[in-house]
């Protein structure tokens, strides 16, 4: 999905003043990247799997992490007795995280500063998540106005993470190359799926739990995003033009 953006006259000016090796656009993965939602998701979890006669595990968070919305539905049948039709499950689940993140948006450290750096600079934002489009259409209309121009979700029919397709359809959305496109990804199916799009990935782990591992290909990670400036984001772009 797109929407209408106009670059300011202002913006226009900060673009003459940026530093080169700047990224096209920036593609922005939601839960656990963009927002701090995993813990709404885990609660989700935790409360469907109960209302079922199911008993949660601290291994199903971790398990679901970063997955399509089918795989977590199957994920969380594992853990209820007797099945349950998934478009319950689903509505159940989905239900539960919109209602908290309409309460409290829990963005990531930094987030929305940079945000208003990145589109102060006239560079394009697009998230590109595997969440379903309400919780995802909720979450863009949420952030500052103009903050993204588009989002790619998990109903877009597009093979999931880790297949780079996800971030190729934001590329196209921007019309840019997505090898001079930055990522930011916190599970090991987003950062696989933005690097074999060709893109500069940036891991964030400030919402990360223990016994998730990444092991590439990000060029660094991060803890959140205070304090970035554009020319942290061209440093990340000079630091993939080396790997690549």
């Amino acid at each position: 999905m797109t929407f209408n953006d106009t670059l300011t006259f202002s913006q226009s000016s900060a673009v003459l003043d940026a530093p080169e090796g700047l990224p096209e656009a920036v593609f922005w993965d939601m839960d656990g990247t963009l927002i701090n939602s995993e813990v709404y998701w885990a609660a989700a979890e935790r409360h469907v799997i109960e209302l079922h006669g199911g008993t949660f595990s601290d291994e199903v968070p971790l398990r679901a992490r970063g997955q399509s919305t089918p795989r977590l539905l199957q994920i969380v049948q594992e853990y209820i007795p007797a099945h349950v039709d998934p478009d319950t499950l689903r509505s159940e689940i989905i239900g539960y995280v919109i209602d908290r993140e309409r309460e409290k948006p829990c963005w990531a450290t930094g987030a929305v500063e940079l945000l208003d750096v990145l589109s102060q600079a006239g560079i394009p934002n697009v998230i590109v998540s595997a969440s379903p489009r309400a919780m995802v259409d909720n979450m863009a209309r949420q952030a500052p106005q103009g903050a993204f121009v588009g989002y790619v979700c998990g109903e877009d029919g597009l093979p999931a993470k880790p297949d780079p397709a996800p971030y190729l359809r934001a590329a196209e959305i921007v019309g840019a190359d997505p090898v001079n496109c930055l990522v930011f990804e916190d599970s090991p199916v987003g950062l696989q799926s933005g690097g074999a799009s060709g893109a500069t990935v940036v891991a964030i782990t400030g919402f990360t739990p223990e016994g998730v591992v990444f092991d590439g290909p990000q060029v660094t990670n991060i803890k959140d995003y205070v304090g970035l400036s554009l020319d942290d984001l061209a440093n990340f772009m000079e630091l993939g033009s080396l790997e690549k």
